[in-house]
């Protein structure tokens, strides 16, 4: 309980000035704190977009609601999909890359690893658009 109040503390310490100063002192602010000895300061400033934070789209809601074009899908939208891990998502665009685009939906259970029946799981959620 103790380690997390004392992270609790630090985390306030670093980033309150964050919030107070404006933005002509942030970057003065961030140098500062990047001298202290257990602050990541590059973790705190980087932002990484993931298939599931839509929340800079202005569309983000019929985002979600539509199917994903595997044509044109990157390996990380495609390990949003249910049963495509990493290495799948990898397999299905290097199978995009050596042979084309997919012409139909079903063409996917080409792809090394990947079945007829992950094939029709993924059915509502996948299209293949030209």
């Amino acid at each position: 309980m103790l380690q997390k109040m004392t992270r609790l503390a630090l985390y306030a310490a670093v980033t309150a000035p964050l919030f107070i100063l404006p933005q002509a002192y942030a970057e003065q602010a961030l140098e500062l704190m990047s001298e202290l000895p257990s602050v990541n300061v590059t973790a705190m400033t980087t932002t990484e977009t993931t298939a599931f934070d839509l929340s800079h789209s202005s569309t983000s809601q019929d985002a979600l609601l539509r199917p994903l074009n595997i044509n044109t899908a990157s390996e990380l939208e495609l390990t949003a999909l249910s049963g495509i891990g990493e290495r799948k998502a990898l397999r299905i665009v290097q199978w995009r890359e050596q042979h084309g685009e997919f012409n139909t939906t079903a063409e996917l259970a080409k792809v090394s690893g990947i079945g007829k029946a992950t094939v029709a799981k993924l059915a509502d959620t996948i299209t293949v658009i030209k």
